[in-house]
């Protein structure tokens, strides 16, 4: 097993001290985020500036997170007054550029992307004293969950555990074999980094917008008629924790929202729908839910407390005839019954002690835990609900999607919470979505009642089942993500992206049945006659990108890689399978000169033990 890291790091005088002493000085200095929302879309633009602090020439490689949905497109990095455009390639191709330009003494900066949402800058042969900025560009869909518009923008990777054997100094290993790519070094315990965040969204709903607020950071909101700009406020500028930005919208104009765009690649559109449908809760079937709570090191102190919080409400909100078990898992997977319990007093009371007992360390063996959940044996005749409770710090994703994907059994549902500062969102979210659940993230210092209440309307009965949807109209049929559409929980959108390649006009029909088991029916009509917002285009690539990697979490197929690379380079979007490079014209440094590579460093996500991750 491989923690980690098991002490933490030392930088080998590859830093300068704060003036205060009280943080260390890396290459990155700062970074500014500047964000314009227009109804259900963002277009945020991420600017990293790094600085060679040093007397050599300098390689920076910087680790960090972008939301796990998001549709990158753009790259440029700028030095002094110039700027050079990225242009996106096969990753291998673009490496193969990197390091011949790096080779040369030219600058270059190098973006790829190691998971959904975990993305490695590299940026070669920054002169000593020089300052080079690069710029990020990307589109984003924004959550809508029980009346809030949600945006969020992740600033950390948390530590992440590394399953199986090293297989080389990296760190890599045979189960994670980029786990150096996914781990980035961590400031030591009682210091932190100089590098600070500066953070601008403008939200332009369209009507007025009320309620704004953050659960997790200061802001300063200024209001100008109905656009809203809001600002980090205080000194809440250190990089690490994900910013989460709520709202309202005035009026009820959330029902359907349907975006069009069109090009030579087609007509594509973004569908948004809410049905209008009252949640039924006198129609609440027996079930019968196996809670699985990660217990590891990461979990240790505030997340595992409100993980613990989140459990002691699940308990005592389950239905009178519903059954229920508790397994906890680290290194072992431990049982509170090896069979489910009825939901008797006696019972619950036991379920209570169990789970202010626990305590978090060691290793977060989460495919056991998962192996273990969906192995309970059921009751006879009730729907299976799985729910687990984890910040998802682990290397090894595709093991546990896979896992899922082969084993759940049919009719039976996954469902996650993220409990913590910076947790791992794509894991999260991904394995809800194809345990045909849904995620929820919560604050380790938000209140849990509500979050608990939705939850428990959502998992007692979806408002919508068996959805189906139908092309009524000329030419062929649109090509639509996710390719099959999920039931609808309480207050959750449908959201899908489709593409008609021959841009004919037509109804789009949704099908489904009720929670009542009446029969529903909705009719869109799209129009692909207007050129459209070009995002609309960049979020079904990225759509369909998500779709086919889902495919492929269990083995990578020759035709699966081809697809998405196809997509990428067709819509010029980052994939694990392509890169975005940049190259100055000029040698820049001379070639062969003595250089410094660095790994930059990054703060520990907020309110994780370091005594939990270097155990």
């Amino acid at each position: 097993m491989t923690p980690v890291q098991s002490t933490p790091p030392k930088y080998n005088g590859l830093y300068c001290q704060s003036p205060d002493g009280n943080s260390l000085v890396f290459p990155l200095k700062h970074t500014e985020v500047e964000a314009k929302i227009a109804g259900n879309l963002s277009r945020v633009e991420v600017t990293q500036r790094f600085e060679n602090p040093f007397t050599q020439p300098l390689e920076a490689v910087y680790v960090f997170p972008l939301p796990d949905e998001a549709a990158v497109d753009d790259m440029e990095i700028k030095i002094g007054d110039r700027i050079i455009k990225g242009t996106i390639k096969k990753r291998e191709e673009a490496q193969q550029i990197y390091e011949q330009a790096k080779q040369e003494g030219r600058t270059a900066g190098l973006l790829e992307q190691e998971r959904d949402n975990i993305f490695t800058q590299s940026l070669a042969n920054i002169k000593p004293g020089e300052e080079i900025d690069v710029t990020i560009r990307y589109t984003d869909s924004l959550n809508f969950e029980q009346g809030d518009y949600e945006f969020v923008f992740p600033m950390v990777v948390g530590p992440r555990y590394i399953p199986g054997t090293t297989i080389d100094e990296s760190g890599d290993t045979d189960e994670v074999p980029d786990a150096s790519r996914i781990t980035p070094p961590i400031v030591p315990e009682g210091t932190r980094s100089a590098h600070d965040i500066g953070v601008t969204v403008e939200i332009d709903a369209g009507v007025p917008i009320q309620n704004v607020h953050s659960p997790s950071h200061q802001l300063q909101i200024e209001t100008h008629g109905e656009i809203v700009r809001v600002q980090l406020g205080g000194d809440d500028t250190i990089p690490n924790k994900d910013l989460i930005l709520r709202y309202q919208v005035a009026g009820d104009n959330t029902q359907a929202t349907v975006l069009t765009q069109s090009d030579q690649r087609g007509g594509h559109f973004a569908l948004y729908f809410i049905p209008a449908l009252d949640y039924r809760p006198d129609q609440i079937f027996p079930k019968d839910v196996v809670f699985l709570m990660d217990t590891s090191g990461s979990q240790q102190g505030a997340p595992l407390h409100k993980c613990q919080e989140l459990m002691r409400r699940f308990i005592q909100g389950l239905n009178p005839d519903d059954t229920f078990t508790i397994l906890d898992f680290s290194n072992a997977v431990r049982h509170l019954s090896q069979t489910p319990l009825a939901n008797t007093p006696e019972n619950r009371e036991l379920a209570i002690n169990y789970i202010n007992q626990l305590h978090a360390s060691g290793a977060t063996e989460m495919l056991s835990g998962i192996r273990a959940a969906i192995n309970v044996p059921a009751p006879e005749g009730r729907l299976r609900s799985v729910v687990l409770l984890s910040d998802g710090y682990i290397g090894n994703e595709n093991r546990i999607l896979a896992e899922v994907q082969q084993e759940l059994k049919p009719g039976n549902r996954l469902y996650s919470f993220g409990a913590g500062s910076s947790v791992n969102r794509f894991l999260l979210n991904r394995i809800a979505e194809i345990g045909r659940g849904i995620c929820r993230i919560i604050r380790h210092d938000e209140p849990t009642e509500k979050v608990v209440e939705n939850f428990f309307r959502s998992i007692n009965n979806p408002v919508l089942t068996t959805i189906e949807l139908n092309w009524n109209g000329s030419g062929e049929t649109p090509e639509i993500y996710p390719a099959i559409a999920p039931d609808l929980f309480a207050q959750q959108p449908l959201v899908l992206f489709g593409r008609k390649r021959d841009r004919m006009a037509g109804d789009l029909q949704i099908n489904g049945t009720t929670a009542k088991g009446e029969r529903y029916e909705k009719t869109f009509t799209l129009n692909f006659s207007e050129t459209g917002n070009p995002a609309i285009a960049q979020l079904w690539g990225r759509a369909r990108i998500k779709d086919l990697m889902n495919q492929m979490v269990t083995y990578e197929t020759k035709s699966g890689v081809e697809a998405v690379t196809d997509t990428a380079l067709t819509y010029q979007l980052l994939c694990q399978y392509t890169a975005f490079v940049a190259v100055s014209d000029d040698v820049r440094v001379e070639p062969g000169s003595q250089s410094v590579s660095m790994n930059i460093p990054v703060e520990m996500a907020e309110e994780v033990s370091y005594q939990g991750v270097f155990w």
